[in-house]
């Protein structure tokens, strides 16, 4: 790794220790940290949810899929699209 890689790595490293951090000593309880202290709305639950489910499966699985199957293997996009929109 070259200088700077290494320094942003570990400042972004530290940013997110020192938010987690934070916010731990602001929650009364671990239930509040680790669940937000059930104040999230449910377009944020929603939103975090799709997130998180998506995200390894687009990034690596639907582009190897596609590479493996070929071209035609597309109509995985356009159903995964089409079940995003309707859930």
């Amino acid at each position: 790794m070259t200088d700077p890689t290494l320094v942003t790595f570990v400042a972004y490293f530290v940013l997110l220790l020192g938010i987690g951090v934070y916010f731990y000593f602001k929650s009364s309880n671990i239930e509040d940290y680790l669940l937000g202290g059930r104040g999230m709305g449910s377009w944020v639950t929603a939103l975090s949810a799709q997130a998180s489910d998506m995200s390894g499966w687009l990034l690596m699985g639907l582009p190897g899929a596609i590479y493996l199957g070929g071209v035609s293997q597309s109509w995985i996009a356009i159903g995964l699209f089409i079940g995003t929109v309707m859930n």
